[in-house]
């Protein structure tokens, strides 16, 4: 019996090593670790506020695309509809005094150019002021000039002097730069 109670005691003991080694191992664990659990989350809280903010820019930046490609897309098919405005406003504008009193189709006419343009208004389209006004290569484009032999404005010497065909602009940004004549001082 010696030795079966040699033998039980051994493996009790070995049992007894083996728990407290893993109690042992996992307090060894459970505070040194801490410390590095700590720096992970902290890491990993980093990374996940960069992806947010990343992913935040994304959604910004397509949505601004998004916006854009619309406005180019309004922007070339009001630079294809524009010839047209100018072709109503010049058959109005060859209509005589006379034609005009009680005419309806020419009511008509008038009718349906106010319309396109009350449109291109709705979508931001604007004309260009161009008469008169100092010469601006951002918004004219000269296509003729002239000289003024009676000395012109002092403050502007390159002056529009005649519009050949309106410019328009959709906010800020030129559409159709309008072509004048400018009177040189």
């Amino acid at each position: 019996m010696n030795d079966t109670q040699d033998i039980n005691e051994k493996e009790g003991r070995i049992e007894d090593e083996k728990s407290n080694g893993s109690e042992n191992s996992e307090q060894e664990q459970a505070t040194e670790p801490t410390g590095q659990k700590r720096d992970i989350a902290a890491e990993y809280l980093d990374a996940l506020q960069r992806e947010r903010a990343s992913f935040i820019n994304y959604k910004r930046r397509a949505e601004q695309e998004r916006s854009e490609t619309v406005q180019y897309a309004t922007t070339n098919l009001v630079k294809k509809l524009l010839p047209v405005v100018d072709d109503f406003d010049r058959a109005l504008a060859a209509i005589p005094e006379t034609e005009r009193e009680n005419n309806r189709w020419v009511e008509g006419i008038e009718l349906i150019a106010r319309k396109l343009h009350t449109l291109l208004e709705q979508e931001g389209i604007e004309p260009i002021e161009a008469m008169g006004q100092p010469f601006d290569p951002n918004l004219h484009e000269a296509v003729a000039f002239e000289d003024n032999t009676e000395g012109g404005n002092a403050n502007h010497i390159d002056t529009v002097s005649d519009v050949f065909a309106k410019g328009y602009k959709m906010r800020d940004r030129v559409i159709r730069p309008a072509m004048v004549k400018v009177s040189r001082g």
